[in-house]
């Protein structure tokens, strides 16, 4: 045995070090579950830290010559949104523990200027691409020429041609929709902006959900599209407001809303108009970002598992990477509804 694999760190070595059992050291360096997100990130903090290279990832980044991705994210949807931070924490960590570099770029959507800044990017010949919330055909069309192994997080390449990692989002706008039909609504308003197909497919699964209550779905009484109202999502109070002083909202007892950052927004103009939430309408969003638990009342909200959205994603990324000829996988993380005080019952339906 040669000097430097004496002294190569080992999993005793890091679970000492971050005050845990070598079993959790284990089961986060192999992609198993069983460890909170806390411990999680300190492994992998102290793995990297400490050099440990006993996992077999590095050798088959080595084998396929490869030891680093660009992760290309958005600059516009990470500054404005608190969900992107949990994904990115997630694949940072995740890649370390993978011994994959990761060169963090961000891109412009302004004027079209994320294909330039892409081709840019690409012609460096990165080993490999992460594309966080992304799904824009001509940069899909752009990756697959590329030829490099990518995949998409929290982004969905309908052509089928790229790995993707993403929450179920008909699933999450036909919970969030469920749950205040239980509760008695029938006069539901869904405030979204379509410019992403992950919107898209909450407003089908929205759809869905009244269509099996026996509720047609009707654009001018059931949608508020912030995009077509050229109303940025943060900013979803205006919208709100101008459709009180309409007479749109009469009768609505319920908003089932795209993100927290919009149902936020949403209850603000809404009891900003004096109209209480939920004694007189309900809301729910969907994320559950950490400052929905902090909003008066408590958002009820669909939760997005975004440190599980990450972590897949790189491993998706490392499985590319090993196999580049193997079949196109999407990935799409199940959702699950958070219930605190932001939904009424209603005794007869609305």
């Amino acid at each position: 045995m040669s000097e430097d694999e004496t002294l190569a760190p080992t999993l005793r070595d890091i679970a000492d070090a971050a005050g845990v059992s070598v079993a959790s050291v284990s089961k986060v360096l192999n992609n198993r579950g069983g460890v909170s997100d806390e411990s999680r990130r300190r492994i992998l903090g102290l793995a990297e830290q400490l050099g440990y290279q006993g996992n077999r990832s590095a050798r088959s980044l080595q084998k396929a010559g490869v030891d680093g991705a660009v992760l290309i994210i958005p600059a516009e949807a990470y500054s404005n949104s608190q969900f992107y931070e949990g994904v990115v924490q997630s694949i940072i960590a995740e890649a370390a523990a993978n011994s994959l570099k990761l060169d963090v770029r961000l891109t412009s959507h302004a004027d079209g200027r994320v294909i330039a800044e892409l081709d840019e990017l690409l012609a460096a010949r990165p080993g490999a691409v992460m594309a966080v919330g992304m799904d824009d055909p001509a940069v899909i069309d752009r990756l697959v020429d590329s030829k490099l192994p990518a995949v998409l997080v929290n982004g969905m390449d309908r052509t089928m041609r790229l790995d993707c990692v993403l929450p179920d989002n008909w699933s999450a706008g036909w919970l969030a929709t469920r749950r205040l039909l239980s509760a008695g609504h029938r006069r539901i308003v869904h405030v979204a902006s379509r410019h992403r197909l992950s919107m898209q497919r909450r407003l089908e699964g929205f759809k869905m959900a009244l269509e099996e209550a026996g509720i047609a779905f009707d654009a001018d009484r059931h949608l508020i599209d912030l995009l077509q109202m050229k109303v940025e999502l943060p900013q979803a109070q205006r919208a709100i407001r101008q459709a009180l002083q309409d007479g749109r909202l009469d009768g609505v007892t319920a908003f089932f809303c795209a993100t927290d950052v919009v149902a936020l927004s949403v209850m603000q103009g809404l009891q900003s108009e004096g109209v209480r939430v939920p004694d007189d309408v309900s809301v729910i969003g969907i994320d559950d970002i950490s400052i929905a638990t902090h909003s008066r009342p408590p958002l009820t909200t669909i939760r997005i598992d975004r440190g599980e959205l990450g972590r897949l994603g790189v491993q998706s990324l490392m499985r590319r990477i090993a196999e580049p000829e193997a079949s196109v996988l999407r990935v799409n993380i199940g959702v699950r509804l958070i219930e605190r005080a932001t939904i009424g019952q209603l005794a007869h339906g609305g």
